[in-house]
């Protein structure tokens, strides 16, 4: 108990710079970054030695380890985080400007699992991960392997997880009413046994961003798409996850308010980044979404991009599928008529047979 103080301690104070260097890190029970052990999914940028920096919702940190207790070593104070042990769930991690975070104590010694989730979107800021610290004499242990079936989802808040956890449509929304976990796209590859990875900006769009004065936003979702993190510069790498699937919605955001994107522009944008994604992912199934339905036209663009493609290229694996189903207000909706966790598994609900009888996934 006094050396595992201790030991507290002299990260503490590492980490706050009053301690410039110790052999705090050759001890065995810290785990840096790049232990083979832990298993990351989404877009996390490694380039800086014994960091793992990210910012897109859905980022998973997942680890196998024993003994009674898990920390990890987190630069953050901007996000919120999912804490999963032994496969239920446990907590929700609010990040403050500590760096040191008890995930897990007083538990049984014998294995365990831990998984971490990001409920936030890049919006918040990037967070710098740095390793676990088990009990002393304790190990991160092998993790069963990943799901081989991967699936991307690209787009807006809907995919973000915008307001998930809202009371109402009327409340506003906040950091702590998203949680991307609980977002069609997650709740959709759990079903499907898939991996995933999230690239969602709220308020975006293939041409105009919401609230945008200009017809032709500067930053549209195509701008983000190459980042490893939306707040960064740093290229993502498209060769170290290569997904089976792409699901792809954009367009609301376009049409939300005046001035809107002349067909042509919207025609032009779409198609281009269509055929971009397909230059990254070439052998992905692409689905093209619309939907929910309001009263505008980028469901009829969608649909004729995705007809336009398919002709022209005479590529068999991008389909069109319209969200023809209806969220009810008083049930469906969280913050600023956004889906909850009963609309997104709405949606959910709808896609799975149709994606499922397009991939041939039983």
């Amino acid at each position: 108990m006094i050396s595992k103080f201790f030991n507290r301690l002299f990260l503490l104070l590492f980490f706050t710079g009053l301690i410039i260097s110790c052999d705090y890190f050759k001890t065995e029970n810290y785990f840096d970054v790049d232990d083979p052990e832990i298993q990351y999914t989404g877009r996390i940028d490694f380039s800086k030695p014994d960091e793992a920096q990210f910012d897109w919702s859905g980022i998973q940190i997942a680890a196998n380890f024993n003994g009674t207790s898990c920390a990890i070593i987190l630069e953050d104070g901007k996000n919120d985080y999912n804490i999963f042990l032994d496969n239920k769930f446990h907590s929700i991690l609010e990040t403050t400007s500590d760096t040191l975070y008890t995930l897990a104590s007083n538990l049984k010694d014998t294995v365990h699992s831990i998984l971490i989730t990001k409920r936030t979107e890049a919006s918040f800021g990037i967070a710098n991960f740095k390793g676990f610290i088990l009990d002393q004499g304790k190990t991160l242990l092998s993790s069963k392997e990943k799901n081989k079936r991967k699936i991307e989802f690209v787009g807006d808040s809907f995919v973000a997880g915008f307001g998930s956890e809202g009371k109402s449509p009327d409340c506003l929304f906040s950091r702590e009413t998203e949680n991307n976990y609980i977002a069609y796209g997650p709740v959709l590859a759990r079903r499907l046994q898939a991996d995933y990875s999230i690239v969602a900006v709220s308020g975006i769009g293939i041409v105009r961003n919401y609230g945008d004065s200009l017809i032709t936003s500067r930053e549209p979702l195509p701008y983000y798409y190459d980042k490893t993190c939306m707040n960064d510069t740093i290229e993502w790498d498209f060769t170290r996850w290569q997904p089976d699937v792409v699901v792809l919605r954009l367009g609301r955001n376009d049409y939300w308010k005046k001035p809107f994107p002349k067909r042509d522009q919207f025609r032009t944008a779409y198609i281009n980044f269509l055929k971009y994604i397909r230059t990254r992912h070439s052998s992905a199934q692409i689905f093209a979404l619309c939907g929910p339905i309001r009263k505008d036209p980028h469901c009829d663009y969608i649909r004729n991009a995705v007809n336009e493609v398919k002709i022209k290229t005479n590529d068999k694996k991008i389909h069109f599928i319209k969200l023809d189903i209806k969220l009810d207000p008083k049930k469906d909706f969280g913050c600023q008529k956004h889906p909850n966790e009963s609309g997104h598994k709405k949606i959910a609900d709808f896609l799975e047979p149709i994606m499922r009888k397009a991939l041939n996934w039983k």
